[in-house]
């Protein structure tokens, strides 16, 4: 934000207590007996959630850094391995043919010292019941100890068997037009429950199943035939599209049924998994007379924008690897050659001069590294060796983001890590709020956080030197990229709702800071840091901080406030930014 604030986060954790739900990635509570035997979750080779269908086999691959003083020997009778948690020691449904039994997975193998990383391989058997898992397991030295910071957890999402049939003896997949073959991997919701005329945020998974690529796909309501959301970027087989849509209720109560089906280079597909429905509630009527036209936003850019977040600032090789899609390597501006996917390319910078190495590619460079995924600019990539861990987010290693990433040396000689990202995906890696909050004042806080990026990126040079807009850090936002939408879906489902929408003064999009708590009343912008005046950033009543010490600037949105004005007055987030930012409008600036 306009001031560093160190303990931005610290805020969401004490005065929002009360809104904060247990998540998954909750510890289990452990007794340590010896702190010699200390772990850091490194790396999963397979993201969250982890796909399977009903019956198949899958290994994973946990990297742990020994982190204490004695040497892990799998050979020894204090080998480290994992144990299932809540409930403890209870049997997996996942067992796999290396575990050692049904509540121990195997050993790390080998001899990993100190200072070193070892490796977890867990066999995965999938069961036959669908649904979303979660399975949490603790490291253990075999009848001694825990392992101190050894938790960790697997999202699991069993979907149904493809099956198979013999004809002229051949397998083949059940599906009709094989070419065609399409399989939802995922969903945010099935069934929802909102008020007459709402917006409902749908977003959907969908995988190429099939032989050839599709090169534009979308996705219709059946009832009204309109395509409510569409691609063309071109899928090759094996790979995955993400739709984010939009779907309007109907304005009378009542229980409905909605019917989206998927289609492949304008065709329908006849595959079962081509369609899905979703069960919609409609709790009240709409408020509006039905004579009264809707708002509607009329978005001022054509496309969604993009922002270069610097998010390290390495001090030696940088490994990158991506599980999702290929990346096209790019120096000078010149196509090096492709880092095929699930392979580890190696960025190196000595003397002046950029080096490059991994599947095939070995070639030095005067000019930055530059890596574009080659079919879906939503695709993950991981920061093999970059340890970026939150003490009070548990064990996850926020090392992998979505879009592209540079390598590249600032003006001033610092070497860093630029991811170049969608605008959305930006915004629903910033973990600057409370997953358990309400869901409005997450919402209005997302808003303000848009706008504020943009507002920089558009109207500052503080970081043109270093050739990024934003830096990951609450230096501006603190942005933990792709891992914080796994382990805050309310958060990222927030950004979704409110795509494109940012706070606008006198037509001008402008700066929107917010802060952790107020005294009761916030700061007007001249207060905080002088120059000329800031008519939307002046003081207002902020009745629920009474009593309390300001934490923060103090200037602009009070979380804390904002959080509780939500809940006890059920204000949307419009009327919320409304409220503490005086004068302005809430408007869609891109589709």
């Amino acid at each position: 934000m306009m001031q560093k604030i160190k303990y931005l986060l610290i805020v969401i954790t004490i005065g929002l207590v009360f809104f904060v739900s247990p998540v998954c990635a909750a510890v289990p509570e452990v007794k340590v007996k010896d702190e010699a035997y200390s772990a850091k979750f490194v790396s999963q080779s397979i993201v969250d959630p982890i796909v399977m269908e009903a019956g198949s086999v899958k290994t994973i691959v946990i990297k742990f850094k020994n982190t204490g003083t004695v040497a892990w020997n799998s050979g020894g009778s204090k080998f480290i391995s994992a144990y299932t948690m809540e409930p403890r020691d209870r049997k997996s449904v996942f067992v796999g043919d290396n575990w050692l039994s049904s509540k121990q997975t195997a050993k790390i193998v080998g001899t990993i010292k100190p200072g070193s990383v070892g490796e977890l391989k867990i066999n995965l058997s999938a069961p036959a019941k669908t649904g979303e898992y979660v399975e949490k397991f603790y490291l253990a030295a075999e009848n001694y100890t825990w392992v101190k910071g050894g938790y960790f957890f697997l999202k699991i999402k069993v979907v149904p068997k493809v099956e198979s049939v013999v004809e002229d003896s051949k397998t083949i997949e059940k599906i009709v037009g094989k070419e065609r073959g399409v399989n939802l991997v995922g969903i945010n919701a099935k069934k929802f429950a909102v008020n007459g005329g709402a917006d409902v945020s749908l977003i959907t998974m969908w995988r190429n199943a099939g032989d050839g690529a599709w090169k534009t796909s979308e996705l219709i309501d059946v009832s009204s035939g309109k395509v409510i959301s569409q691609n063309n970027t071109e899928i090759v087989p094996g790979g995955v599209a993400r739709f984010d849509s939009v779907i309007k209720a109907p304005a009378k109560k009542g229980e409905y049924q909605v019917q989206l089906r998927f289609k492949v280079d304008g065709e329908e597909t006849s595959d079962e998994q081509s369609a899905v429905f979703l069960d919609l509630s409609v709790v009240s009527d709409s408020a509006a007379e039905e004579e009264t036209a809707p708002t509607v936003f009329v978005p001022r850019l054509s496309e969604e924008p993009k922002i270069r977040v610097g998010v390290w600032k390495p001090e030696s090789v940088v490994q990158f690897v991506s599980f999702e899609d290929d990346y096209n390597v790019f120096s000078s501006g010149v196509l090096k050659g492709t880092l095929s996917k699930s392979q580890l390319g190696t960025m190196s910078y000595t003397g002046g001069t950029y080096g490059f190495r991994g599947s095939g590619l070995d070639f030095s460079s005067s000019d930055f590294i530059r890596l574009e995924p080659a079919n879906s600019q939503h695709a993950v990539f991981t920061i093999y060796n970059y340890e970026h861990t939150v003490s009070w987010k548990g064990p996850m290693n926020f090392n992998q983001y979505r879009g592209v990433a540079e390598y590249r040396l600032s003006e001033k000689g610092t070497m860093y890590v630029i991811n170049e990202v969608l605008f959305e995906d930006y915004v629903a890696g910033i973990a600057e709020t409370s997953a358990g909050a309400p869901i409005e004042f997450i919402k209005a806080n997302l808003v303000a956080a848009r706008s504020y990026a943009y507002y920089i990126k558009e109207n500052t040079d503080k970081h043109d030197s270093r050739y990024f807009d934003v830096v990951g850090t609450t230096g501006d936002q603190l942005y933990l990229g792709y891992q914080s939408e796994v382990l805050m879906p309310r958060v990222a489902e927030a950004a979704q709702a409110t795509r494109g929408m940012m706070v606008t003064y006198g037509g001008k999009i402008v700066i929107t800071p917010y802060f952790g708590n107020s005294n009761g009343w916030t700061r007007s912008y001249v207060a905080a840091w002088g120059g000329s005046p800031r008519p939307w950033l002046v003081p207002v009543r902020a009745n629920y901080d009474a009593g309390r010490a300001r934490l923060g600037h103090g200037v602009g949105m009070s979380q804390r406030d904002c959080a509780i004005r939500a809940e006890k007055e059920g204000l949307d987030y419009i009327s919320l930014l409304k409220y503490y930012y005086t004068g302005v409008e809430v408007e869609k600036i891109y589709n």
